[in-house]
């Protein structure tokens, strides 16, 4: 028998079952990342294979293959015809390496978030990121250029997810020029520079950040659209561009200094141009994480970011001048803000 539940809702065995689901999701992620580790789906594309001629090819115990298998298998990553596994389309579209669309590197990205995980309680206390040596903590030892090929490796990723709909979703008829302020991989320059053919665009960075992107540009067949230069967003000024595009750059900063940031960016934006803030707006989501990201921020950023609400960042924009606030959803797990100075 359910029990009322609050605003009316009945609570059923059904809620107990996604609350089960929800304490166990731990066992899919994890299953996932250590099949990409090991090279599940590489070896599935090269056909049906049985569990044990699969264990052997990656030096794995019979009995490991056939729990790892089963597990990837009940999120329907994989699936079982005669007794060989083989890849399901989405596995094969996204998990094995080489192809266009791979995820592999963000799903390593998140993986590194595991082991911080299980200091959360100590983060949430204390309000400070978790330090695990050469863990991802935005410093890696192999140099600057490395750490931000990683970075901006992890951005291109994770904007294939994004990028094309934000270009959809936002319209820049009439604009001239664009500012990419903290372009990481530059995939949502590309992706409006292609939706906007008469765009220009500037993409700006960190030094080694830009570099790197300078390189994603060209692989795109775009330098004579989009140049790519280092820069200081909360210095620099680009009176010249008509457009500034801050995408999941401002949820990275402190409310202090995310105000700042809009403030500043209002103060060299010429009369009529438009602000486009694209972020993980919680009130927008139609999926969990844009609610989960400030997890992820608390453990790792040391920049006191988090996923700053919708009404929020509305405010600061009007505070800083900015009119015309329009709010549209872009992804289930993203949205944009566009406002006009």
């Amino acid at each position: 028998m359910s029990a009322p539940g609050a605003l009316g809702t009945e609570v059923g065995p059904d809620q107990a079952m996604r609350l089960h689901r929800l304490m166990t999701a731990y066992l899919s992620s994890k299953a996932l990342f250590c099949a990409l580790q090991l090279g599940v789906f590489d070896a599935l594309a090269d056909g049906p294979t049985a569990a044990e001629q699969l264990g052997a090819k990656l030096g794995l115990p019979e009995r490991s293959a056939r729990v790892l298998l089963l597990a990837l298998a009940g999120e329907d990553l994989v699936t079982r015809v005669d007794g060989r596994y083989q890849n399901m389309p989405t596995a094969d579209a996204f998990l094995v390496s080489g192809k266009p669309r791979y995820l592999g590197v963000l799903a390593e990205h998140q993986d590194g978030h595991y082991a911080k995980l299980v200091d959360l309680l100590d983060a949430l206390r204390s309000g400070e990121p978790v330090h695990l040596g050469e863990q991802y903590t935005g410093e890696f030892a192999a140099g600057p250029l490395a750490w931000a090929r990683r970075w901006a490796s992890v951005f291109r990723a994770s904007s294939q997810l994004m990028a094309d709909d934000l270009a959809a979703a936002v319209r820049l008829d009439g604009r001239r020029h664009l500012i990419d302020l903290g372009c990481a991989s530059c995939s949502y320059s590309i992706a409006l520079a292609a939706a906007n053919p008469s765009l220009g665009v500037t993409a700006v960075d960190l030094p080694a950040v830009a570099e790197v992107a300078e390189q994603f540009v060209a692989e795109a067949g775009l330098t004579d659209r989009i140049r790519v230069r280092p820069g200081n967003i909360f210095e620099d000024r680009y009176p010249e561009c008509d457009v500034a595009l801050l995408s999941h750059v401002v949820q990275g900063f402190s409310q202090e200094r995310a105000r700042a940031l809009l403030a500043h960016v209002y103060s060299w934006l010429p009369e009529g141009g438009v602000l486009v803030l694209h972020s993980h707006l919680p009130e927008q989501a139609r999926l969990p994480f844009p609610y989960q990201f400030g997890l992820i921020l608390l453990i790792n950023n040391t920049q006191g970011g988090e996923a700053h609400d919708q009404a929020l960042t509305e405010r600061w924009l009007r505070e800083v001048g900015f009119r015309d606030i329009r709010v549209s959803q872009v992804s289930p797990i993203s949205a944009a803000v566009t406002a006009t100075k």
